[in-house]
C-alpha cells in the first residue's frame, strides 16, 4: 500500500475527511529513548553495543547521521518533540515556571492526529512534568495510555508514578514497553490508523542506577549488576559485555575546568547526581549497564517489529527512533547533559518509511535534522498541516530529494540552570560549531527576560574547527585563531537567539 503525502488544505482536514481518508493514511509509531546518544548503534560503528533489530530498521529506511537535539535535557527536549517548538518559545523546562497549556497540547501531533481519524496511544515516560492532564489521566487525551508521570526505575513495579503498569506481567521497565506494545495492537481500532508513541526509559541513569536495588547516591555503580541474583544469568542484564576491555574517555575523574571554567560551572550538582561519571571503577559500570540497557531496548524493538509483520501492519507503518538527548560519560571530566557539546545534542534518528524505493533503502543522509523535525513529519504522513507556530521541517521532501537544499547548521540552547549550570547558546555548522555561556544569577529557575540575551555579553565563548577536531577540545577562541569565522558565528547566533526571542513574544503575549 503506497503512503498518502499530500499536504491537504487546512480547510480540509476535519474529521470527516480524515475517515474518509483513513484506509490510505499510513500507522505511525514513534520510539524514544532516553540519554542515547549518536554513535550507539553498532551500524553506527559502535565497538561493542550490538543493535541487530535496530540496524534492521535503518537497513530497510534511512539514516540520519546528523541529528540535533534543540534543548539536550528531558523535558523540554519532549515538549519538543511533540509540538515542533524550541524551550524558548513553547516555555516548558526544569528552569522555567510555565506550564504547558491546554492550548498548547491541542497543538502537538498525538492531539492534533486524534481531532482528525487516528487512534492515539502512549506508552512509558511522558517526561513532561508540568502538562493539564496529570496524575493518570492520560485516557483523557489518548485512545490508549500506559505512561508514567516523572522517573521510572528498572524495577518499576510498586512505585506510585508508575501504576499504569500495574498489571503488565514483565518486571523488568524495558521488556514492559513491548508487552504494552502488544496489548496496544489487541485494543486499536482497527477502523483507524493508529499513532504509537513509545517513551524508553532506557538507558537513563535512573534505570541503570536502579538495576541493583537499593543503590543510590554516591554508592550508585559500586557493584557489578550481575551479581545480584534478580540478573544473574540474564542474557542481556547478566554477563554481556562484561568481558569486553572498555576504553573510558581518557578525562574520565580530571578536573573539568580544563574545559569549562570552574567559575562558571562548579561542577558540584552534577557531581551529586552524576557521581558515577567522575570515577574510573564506577564509570566502567556505568558503561557495561549502558550498553546492556541500549540492546535491551533493541530487543524490544525487535518484538515490536515482529508483532507489526505478523499482523500485516509493518507495510504500512512509519517508524521514527531517536532519543531525547545524548550524555556525557567521563568526556571532559564530567557526567550529564544540558550542554552544547555533540556527545549531549546528538542523537541517533532513523525514519522508516515502507514506501520508499528499494534503492533509497539504507541511505545515511548527512543533512541537519533535529527534534522539532518530528511533529511536522508524523503530521504531513498523516495528510495534515502543521500548526503555524511549528518551528521544525517537515522530512519527506529530503527523503525524496536528498541533495534538495536544506539546514545549513543547527541552533542548540541549554536553558537548564539548576546543578550548576549555565545558559548556553550555539550555532552548529558542518565544519565550525561556535558556543557561548552566559552565567546565572542563582536558583533554580529563570524568567522570561533572563533568556533574552540581545544586550548581554557572554562570560565564556568556544570555537571548535569539527574537521580538524571533532572531539571538541581545541577550543579556537582561546588561541585567537579564525578570528573572522568567530566573528561571522557570533552574528548568526545572535540572530538566531533573537529570532527565538520575537517568536516567543509573539505567540505567548
Amino acid at each position: 500500500m503506497r503512503l498518502t503525502k499530500r499536504v491537504f488544505p487546512v480547510a480540509l482536514c476535519m474529521v470527516a475527511v480524515a475517515a474518509a481518508h483513513a484506509a490510505s493514511r499510513p500507522n505511525i509509531l514513534f520510539l524514544l529513548t532516553d540519554d542515547q546518544r549518536e554513535g550507539t548503534l553498532s551500524i553506527e560503528g559502535h565497538p561493542v553495543i550490538k543493535t541487530p533489530n535496530l540496524d534492521r530498521l535503518a537497513t530497510d529506511g534511512v539514516r540520519f547521521s546528523n541529528a540535533y537535539i534543540s534543548n539536550p535535557i528531558c523535558m523540554p527536549s519532549r515538549v519538543s518533540f511533540l509540538s515542533g517548538v524550541y524551550e524558548r518559545v513553547h516555555g516548558v523546562g526544569f528552569s522555567s515556571r510555565h506550564e504547558l497549556s491546554m492550548e498548547q497540547w491541542n497543538q502537538t501531533y498525538p492531539q492534533i492526529l486524534r481531532r482528525n481519524g487516528y487512534y492515539t496511544g502512549f506508552i512509558g515516560k511522558l517526561g513532561v512534568d508540568k502538562y493539564p492532564f496529570k496524575n493518570g489521566r492520560g485516557g483523557e487525551t489518548f485512545d490508549f495510555w500506559c505512561a508514567h508521570d516523572g522517573w521510572a526505575a528498572f524495577y518499576p513495579k510498586g512505585l506510585k508514578n508508575c501504576s499504569a503498569y500495574k498489571d503488565l506481567k514483565a518486571d523488568i521497565v524495558t521488556p514492559m514497553m513491548g508487552e504494552a506494545f502488544e496489548n496496544f495492537l489487541k485494543q486499536r481500532d482497527d477502523d483507524k490508523p493508529f499513532c504509537l508513541s513509545v517513551s524508553f526509559s532506557a538507558p537513563h541513569g535512573s534505570i541503570s542506577g536502579s538495576m541493583v536495588p537499593g543503590e543510590s547516591g554516591k554508592t550508585r555503580m559500586t557493584h557489578p549488576a550481575n551479581e545480584t541474583k534478580r540478573l544473574a544469568g540474564h542474557p542481556i542484564y547478566g554477563d554481556l559485555y562484561r568481558d569486553i576491555a572498555i576504553e573510558l574517555p581518557e578525562e574520565t575523574g580530571q578536573d573539568a575546568g580544563k574545559f569549562i571554567p570552574t567559575e562558571l560551572m562548579k561542577q558540584d550538582g552534577r557531581k551529586n547526581t552524576y557521581s558515577f561519571s567522575y570515577d574510573r571503577k564506577t564509570s566502567l559500570e556505568q558503561h557495561y549497564r549502558y550498553y546492556q540497557l541500549i540492546t535491551g531496548i533493541d530487543h524490544v524493538v525487535g518484538q515490536m517489529l515482529d508483532g507489526l509483520e505478523k499482523r500485516g501492519l509493518l507495510e504500512n507503518t512509519i517508524i521514527i527512533y531517536s532519543s531525547d538527548h545524548g550524555l556525557l560519560m567521563g568526556e571532559y571530566g564530567m557526567g550529564g547533559k544540558a550542554l552544547a557539546y555533540d556527545l549531549t545534542a546528538k542523537v541517533p534518528f532513523i525514519l522508516y518509511d515502507p514506501s520508499l524505493p528499494k534503492e533509497r533503502r539504507g541511505a545515511v543522509l548527512d543533512a541537519f535534522v533535529m527534534n522539532v523535525d518530528v511533529a511536522p513529519t508524523i503530521l504531513a504522513y498523516a495528510g495534515l498541516p502543521e500548526p503555524k507556530i511549528c518551528q521544525g521541517r517537515n522530512l519527506i521532501p529530503l527523503l525524496k530529494n536528498p541533495a534538495m537544499p536544506w539546514r545549513d547548521a543547527v541552533f542548540v540552547e541549554n536553558l537548564f540552570v539548576g546543578r550548576d549550570n549555565p545558559f548556553v547558546e550555539a550555532v552548529r555548522f558542518k565544519k565550525w560549531k561556535y558556543v557561548r555561556y552566559f552565567d546565572h544569577a542563582g536558583g533554580w529557575n529563570y524568567n522570561d527576560n533572563q533568556v533574552d540575551f540581545g544586550n548581554k555579553e557572554p562570560v565564556f565563548e568556544q570555537l571548535f574547527d569539527l574537521e580538524a577536531d571533532p572531539q571538541e577540545r581545541n577550543n579556537l577562541v582561546e588561541s585567537g585563531a579564525a578570528p573572522e569565522t568567530l566573528e561571522m558565528l557570533r552574528k548568526r547566533c545572535r540572530a538566531e537567539s533573537k529570532a527565538q526571542i520575537q517568536l516567543r513574544n509573539t505567540v505567548r503575549k
